[in-house]
């Protein structure tokens, strides 16, 4: 397919493309653009450029923005996996090592922003209401089955026993994910998913009003740092936040304290 037949968009991440820059791309020219908006919020410059392959617009970042690890997590990317990174493309890792040694795997995808790995439990780029999620074969200690995977994929409940918890502690839970995110959530009780569906996370903490990437990370369940607030005594301080879908509120934390995102 000729560049000439791509969709060309009259606007792209935020910014209104000019005629003379949609003729450009519709020529194979690259264009570099301004002032886009990443999904994390931040504001970020790059090329554009028609890819009659993937018959749409990608993105061209500097040589200081490409991606050249041979390594994520512990394991051994293959050069089609680094290209696909290159070329805004999600690739899925398996077996990775966080810091403290837990295990991992995970979708990785280059940051709009900042051209670093942006790891999640659903494929970017798959679309929203027919999200492709990762399941783990293994929750908190406890292997399930093929069969089980493929219900929560489907959004139904399962019911563990024996897990571990990050303290060490035993629980039984059921089990549902998320089919937008991938995110895992517990219960008590098969029905008490529902109630926490409707947590949504704010757009104020404490009068401190949060910024779009705040929230993005607040959603994904990572931890974010609100700073600006004024505690009872008036003097104002800076807490960690982390959304609680558990129990639909947020939890603060001191920087000591700080919790794993």
């Amino acid at each position: 397919m000729k560049a000439e037949n791509a969709f060309i968009p009259r606007e792209i991440k935020g910014v209104e493309l000019t005629e003379q820059e949609q003729n450009d791309l519709r020529e194979g020219k690259k264009v570099y653009v301004e002032g886009m908006i990443a999904k994390s919020g931040n504001e970020f410059n790059a090329f554009i450029q028609v890819n009659a392959e993937r018959r749409g617009v990608e993105f061209i970042f500097e040589n200081d923005k490409l991606f050249n690890r041979q390594t994520l997590g512990g394991v051994e990317l293959t050069q089609k996996q680094i290209e696909d990174l290159n070329a805004g493309k999600a690739i899925f890792v398996e077996g990775m090592q966080r810091k403290d040694g837990e295990v991992f795997s995970s979708y990785v995808k280059l940051d709009e922003a900042t051209g670093r790995p942006s790891y999640t439990r659903y494929n970017p780029d798959s679309p929203e209401g027919a999200r492709e999620i990762y399941i783990p074969n293994e929750i908190n200690g406890v292997k399930i089955t093929a069969e089980e995977q493929q219900q929560l994929r489907d959004g139904k409940v399962i019911f563990l026993n024996d897990m571990v918890n990050r303290k060490g502690e035993e629980f039984s839970s059921f089990i549902k994910a998320d089919l937008e995110t991938g995110r895992l959530s517990y219960s008590r009780t098969p029905d008490g998913f529902e109630q926490r569906e409707d947590f949504k996370i704010p757009t104020k903490v404490w009068d401190v009003e949060l910024t779009r990437k705040q929230r993005a990370d607040l959603q994904s369940g990572k931890a974010v740092l609100v700073e600006g607030i004024k505690g009872y005594d008036g003097k104002t301080i800076s807490q960690y936040v982390k959304a609680n879908f558990n129990q639909g509120r947020l939890d603060f934390y001191n920087e000591n304290s700080r919790p794993q995102a």
